[in-house]
């Protein structure tokens, strides 16, 4: 099976149509299983405190996610499905990990298959979120989102000779001025520098 999940924030006036729209059994999944055979299952999950959704896509191999994101159909349901949402961002795709058997390791080292804590994005992968939302807020041209991306090239402009921490909570910040929900689910970064 190949997971793909997608986290949606929406308008609190919107949220009961989204929901009813896109949980498992709504008219969205009736929909895509007609065009997309492939897809088994989509469901949501809702944070506890705020319309922000978590969307699980299940679909039968990562070839046949892939046939189908290059068919038209299947690209208007999934924006479509973006459309009803304030904001979203395509978190990637998931699979179950399977523990590769190997020897002992020696001290100091990592045994195989061990899970190490991830608390947010690499660093690479919030770059190109903050590309993103710059991208699509650069798209929308309002007037809001001009001072957020006047400091977004102050940032990238400045030498980027920073610390590895400090250029994580500095892109943080940065994506706070864009997705601010998206930067909070992330974790709380400090003030811009």
């Amino acid at each position: 099976m190949f997971h793909f999940v997608t986290f949606f924030t929406v308008a609190p006036e919107a949220e009961e149509a989204f929901v009813r729209e896109l949980r498992m059994g709504g008219t969205w999944l009736a929909q895509a299983r007609r065009v997309a055979p492939a897809l088994v299952a989509a469901d949501l999950l809702r944070h506890q405190r705020r319309p922000m959704f978590l969307c699980h896509d299940i679909w039968t191999t990562s070839e046949a996610y892939a046939r189908a994101r290059g068919s038209e159909a299947v690209r208007q349901l999934l924006d479509a499905r973006k459309q009803m949402a304030a904001d979203y961002c395509e978190i990637g795709a998931f699979t179950f990990p399977t523990i590769k058997e190997t020897a002992e390791p020696s001290a100091g080292q990592t045994p195989a298959g061990t899970l190490i804590p991830v608390g947010s994005f690499s660093t690479e992968q919030l770059e190109d979120e903050l590309l993103d939302a710059a991208i699509q807020a650069t798209k929308e041209s309002s007037t809001t989102t001009t001072g957020a991306l006047d400091q977004i090239d102050a940032y990238f402009a400045k030498d980027g000779d920073e610390p590895e921490k400090q250029h994580r909570q500095s892109l943080l910040g940065l994506l706070r001025l864009l997705r601010p929900n998206l930067a909070e689910l992330l974790g709380e970064p400090s003030p811009l520098p």
